[in-house]
């Protein structure tokens, strides 16, 4: 390779550089995996050259709430996996979200199989430690940057899988011990997810244990709250109490308050009608916060659906009795009783729920079906059919969460100074994709320019540089001089989703280039699969 085809020359571009300060049009030098130079002024060198004249010059998208490490480790073999995030813009994952770390485990565990149901069969987990995922990652390549955090869930799993009951003082000093070492290894926090088992279980005890040990380390605490409807199984159900929502929020706040962590409220979503008429007060609540001093952000997405497992809806008592529960008749009556006046009270229905991948061989046929229409065709009420399919899936069966915000809520989110921009959408092997593995960066830039809520430095400063900030990662989300060449190019005139509910899978319009670590690799709406540029953070 002779030294022009290790330079690029981005000239003729509106520079958006990441840090929200004002565009202005000029001319980027990349030589090898740096920048080399930003400029107003014309760069007369050789170097292979692409005129972005009506193009915006951007640092690449970080998704900074993403579960891709889960994917990554398949990227040698399924890079068509990773694809439709370069198409977007997306340079760089922030992985380890909602518990769901896929490092920090107990050696020789026993709950090998429980860790492994997020793999979806495409390899095996042949590590245990962060150390031990990196060095395979780095050996094998990667087609993205990785910023990872360790998972209480998955590091709990480890340990004792599901069970419900307390963590012994050993169990506790272990599992400490597993998130400090992932952490020392390079993990850049730990994340919770208390909506899903075993974190559903955590006492606040436990949490605060966690928390303590995360500020000491000086990391992030992010959390997936133990409730987004405004009626929640976690907690009981009392007629004209706090919604428990926000509930969950001044939990987390409390804890914040308490142990001083800095605190990432993930995918902050308010669903269901009723649920949204709690949004201006969740608002006060994050505003009082940072004006309190607390450390508090939260982050959001494009589109108003969001990914999960089957198990998120049902309440912490149901999941602390499976499997057995399943066949307990008073159990189930009190769980129709609850899911009935539940989704009464907050508005939605099981209609809102749509089957992405069943991971079930009777029931794959079903996939991109919601439940109502599954129930009518198998002849099955709706009760009868939801717990059928807890029964042969584990829970497990990947879904969408359909009428999860609305758009005027997602635009006021938008502006909100606290507020981060990600996708929180994992590609599955098969089914029906989250919509945000194609558009939501594109999304969120098209909604900045149509509504002219936020300037397009601020939208790109809020899905760029300000997550580099949060996440304490250097010379990354910016574009300034010796720092590491991620740069997203596209047309602000025209970019912009173009997939839809029945058709997720079509690829964003005005996403003209892609470089990572220097590398192009998209051109013209198009990734090239073979190139291998990213690295750990």
């Amino acid at each position: 390779m002779n030294n022009n085809e290790q330079r690029f020359l981005l000239k003729n571009g509106l520079i958006v550089d990441g840090t929200g300060g004002s565009p202005f049009h000029g001319n980027l030098l990349v030589s090898k995996n740096t920048i080399e130079e930003v400029s107003i002024k014309a760069l007369n060198v050789e170097a292979q050259t692409m005129d972005c004249s009506g193009l915006v010059i951007a640092p690449g998208f970080i998704d900074m709430h993403s579960h891709m490490d889960w994917i990554l480790p398949a990227a040698n073999k399924r890079p068509d996996l990773l694809a439709p995030f370069t198409t977007q813009g997306v340079t760089t994952f922030f992985g380890g979200n909602c518990g769901f770390g896929i490092a920090g485990f107990r050696k020789n565990n026993r709950f090998n199989s429980l860790l492994e149901l997020r793999t979806r069969g495409l390899y095996s987990l042949k590590w245990h430690s962060m150390a031990q995922y990196f060095d395979h990652l780095n050996k094998q390549g990667i087609t993205h940057n990785l910023v990872n955090l360790a998972g209480l869930g998955s590091t709990r799993t480890s340990i004792r899988g599901f069970d419900p009951s307390p963590l012994s003082r050993e169990e506790m000093k272990e599992m400490l011990y597993l998130l400090e070492e992932a952490m020392d290894q390079g993990a850049r926090g730990v994340s919770l997810g208390l909506q899903y088992e075993p974190d559903v279980f955590a006492t606040r005890e436990e949490l605060k244990k966690v928390a303590e040990l995360v500020k000491r380390k000086n990391k992030i605490l992010t959390v997936h709250l133990k409730a987004y409807l405004s009626v929640s199984g976690n907690y009981s159900l009392r007629p004209f109490g706090t919604p428990h929502n926000l509930r969950a929020i001044a939990e987390m706040i409390s804890l914040a308050r308490e142990t001083e962590v800095k605190l990432q409220i993930s995918h902050l979503y308010f669903t269901g009608a009723r649920t949204c008429r709690t949004f201006e007060r969740a608002m006060k609540m994050i505003d009082e916060a940072v004006k309190e001093g607390i450390d508090v952000k939260f982050d959001i997405v494009s589109y108003n659906c969001g990914q999960s497992v089957l198990n998120v809806i049902m309440p912490e008592w149901f999941l602390a009795g499976l499997p057995q529960i399943i066949n307990n008749k008073k159990a189930l009556l009190r769980l129709r009783v609850e899911l009935t006046i539940m989704l009464k009270l907050i508005g939605a229905s099981l209609e809102d729920i749509q089957i992405a991948c069943a991971n079930h061989p009777e029931l794959n046929a079903f996939n991109g079906w919601h439940m109502n229409d599954i129930a009518r065709h198998r002849h099955m009420s709706d009760f009868e059919n939801l717990i059928d399919i807890i029964l042969k899936t584990a829970g497990k069966a990947f879904i969408l969460m359909h009428g999860h915000i609305e758009t005027d809520q997602i635009r006021a989110m938008m502006k909100h100074s606290a507020c981060l921009f990600a996708t929180d959408a994992t590609i599955i092997p098969e089914g029906t994709q989250n919509p945000g593995v194609y558009g939501g960066f594109p999304r969120f830039l098209k909604l900045s320019r149509e509504y002219k809520d936020i300037a397009l430095q601020e939208a790109v400063y809020k899905m760029t540089g300000a997550a580099a900030e949060r996440f304490n990662v250097p010379k990354r989300g910016t574009l300034k001089k010796n720092n590491a060449a991620d740069i997203t190019v596209f047309d602000w005139n025209t970019v912009r989703e173009l997939n839809s509910p029945e058709h997720p899978e079509l690829l964003p319009d005005g996403i003209k280039a892609v470089f990572v670590n220097g590398r192009h690799v998209l051109r013209e709406g198009k990734a090239d699969q073979s190139i291998y540029a990213g690295t750990i953070l």
